[in-house]
């Protein structure tokens, strides 16, 4: 049974976006597994082997308990029924109190599939007369990060403490320099966009969250501090 479980796209999608969520709450004891849904085979560089080595190097660095790939095929994810109904298995299999995935709406097919199947498994994860062989599992919490798309988030998190963890999780992708480093690369801009959250808040880095789940709040007074 797990915590947190993080749905990614492809290998790298999580550690870029909320890979400093996923290190904070590993560090806070929590049991945290991502699921990848494609080995990013299609991607400029690296090969779909190297990919799924460095996830697994990725994980070690975050602290995660398990890392598990689908393989349903970069560029060509469906969220169809099939589809939903395996990720619903892996969902039963873990049983995560909340469910991390991409908020969607990208120019990418792949990040766009993603929310659709995400949220489609989890609706069927939860249907006794759905057979994957596992118990019905309801999750609590569906949260969804940040891709490229921009929303106005419903929370943040303070990700400084464990930056340097969701960095080297990130430079774990060795195959993925050519895209990841320099000015232009996409290390440079996810500091940016993190160091511009975390401004928001008064911290150094942050991480936005969105949540269609109204959040509870006891002490308004002990939330503002």
């Amino acid at each position: 049974m797990l915590d947190m479980l993080a749905v990614s796209p492809h290998p790298d999608d999580v550690e870029l976006c909320c890979g400093g969520l996923i290190s904070r709450m590993s560090g806070k004891g929590y049991s945290v597994g991502i699921v990848d849904l494609t080995k990013g085979e299609l991607g400029t560089e690296g090969t779909a082997e190297a990919r799924v080595r460095e996830a697994g190097e990725a994980a070690k660095i975050l602290g995660v308990q398990v890392r598990e790939n689908m393989g349903f095929g970069d560029c060509r994810l469906d969220p169809g029924f099939d589809e939903a109904k395996t990720l619903a298995g892996v969902i039963r299999q873990h049983r995560p109190s909340i469910l991390i995935c991409p908020y969607g709406d990208e120019q990418h097919p792949d990040h766009a599939a993603s929310r659709k199947l995400a949220d489609k498994a989890v609706f069927l994860s939860k249907l006794i007369k759905v057979s994957t062989g596992q118990k019905a599992h309801k999750v609590r919490m569906v949260v969804y990060y940040m891709l490229h798309e921009q929303f106005s988030p419903s929370f943040l998190v303070d990700v400084t403490e464990c930056y340097g963890k969701k960095l080297d999780a990130i430079k774990a992708y060795k195959s993925q320099r050519g895209l990841m480093l320099g000015m232009n690369g996409l290390l440079r801009s996810v500091e940016l966009r993190d160091q511009f959250w975390g401004s928001t808040i008064g911290v150094k880095h942050g991480e936005p969250f969105f949540s269609k789940t109204p959040l509870r709040i006891d002490d308004l007074v002990a939330f503002s501090r």
